[in-house]
């Protein structure tokens, strides 16, 4: 009997670990950018191409939002304003000809490209030197805490060869 339990048990746990694991739980749509993934819980702050007509919305090319991935998976909520002051929110320093250069409140010294890439928009970023479409930014936070940062790792692929490239940044 206590054989069958813990067989059960390790079965229960490998399942809820491949659940855990799972990439398709980020909810993807044909308008994400990228988004960002933090250790504080599973829950992503999701970055979409914001379109008006097929074309980027000249007064907000991205759309930001919170995609719960805990208590309600797929769920979405908007950012409170201090979050979009101070953390997740966006700067336009730039654009023309439905290309837009943005940077990320926390981070205001690396700028994305926002451009059309084939049938998608996609976010252009140097990760490691190397010009590359961002898919994700990880946000490491120091032990005990919500809000201090330990790292961020920029996660994405190189636009030459398609290959993935990361770059951690310490605070």
């Amino acid at each position: 009997m206590n054989k069958l339990f813990f067989t059960l048990l390790f079965s229960l746990c490998c399942l809820v670990a491949s659940m855990a694991s799972n990439p398709d739980d980020t909810y993807p749509t044909p308008e994400r950018l990228f988004h960002i993934a933090r250790s504080l819980n599973r829950n992503l702050v999701c970055y979409d191409a914001n379109l008006v007509g097929g074309e980027l919305d000249p007064e907000a090319p991205i759309k930001v939002y919170w995609l719960n991935r805990t208590d309600r998976p797929g769920h979405t909520n908007g950012l409170n304003f201090i979050q979009k002051k101070l953390a997740y929110g966006y700067k336009v320093v730039g654009g023309q000809d439905d290309t837009y250069q943005v940077t990320l409140s926390a981070y205001p010294s690396r700028e994305i490209t926002i451009r059309k890439d084939g049938e998608h928009y996609v976010g252009i970023i140097r990760i490691n030197g190397v010009e590359a479409r961002l898919t994700s930014l990880y946000v490491q936070l120091k032990p005990n805490s919500s809000i201090n940062v330990d790292y961020v790792e920029l996660i994405g692929n190189a636009l030459s060869s398609g290959e993935e490239v990361r770059e951690k940044i310490y605070n």
